[in-house]
């Protein structure tokens, strides 16, 4: 059974096509007598969870596009004191899993369908010498 995250009942032909335009299912229609003479046809409209999910990646992947995935990884690390830097996705260091990395986790396999590990680096990029070798802004794209 397809699973819809919101229904609505509309009787105007106009948003009824807006809806559908949008993604919106049309589940049913029924018609409703009126006792003083005269009917009308009710839509039931559904929006399904892929719609959704599918607005939801296009979001997501604008602000990826704008860069603002690296400013949430930074500022959801300096929320809660954490040095991104201190991390790599190349094997390193085993790293006890922090707010950071769980988040990091569940966005690239929420988002792009990537399992990710993450390290502890073994050098910290300020205090490496060649530090041209190291990705620091764990961007994967």
């Amino acid at each position: 059974m397809k699973q819809y995250l919101k229904i609505l009942v509309h009787t105007e032909m106009n948003r009824v096509n807006r809806l559908l335009e949008e993604g919106w299912e049309l589940i049913e229609t029924s018609k409703v007598l009126f006792s003083v003479g005269g009917e009308v046809v009710e839509y039931h409209l559904g929006l399904p969870a892929e719609t959704r999910i599918k607005q939801l990646e296009e979001i997501i992947r604008t602000y990826e596009k704008y860069h603002l995935k690296t400013t949430l990884i930074h500022d959801l690390a300096e929320a809660n004191k954490e040095d991104i830097l201190e991390y790599t996705t190349e094997p390193g260091l085993p790293l006890s899993e922090t707010t950071v990395t769980k988040f990091l986790k569940m966005y690239e396999e929420a988002v792009n369908g990537k399992t990710v590990n993450y390290y502890k680096r073994e050098v910290h990029p300020f205090e490496d010498p060649d530090l041209n070798r190291y990705d620091t802004d764990l961007d994967y794209e």
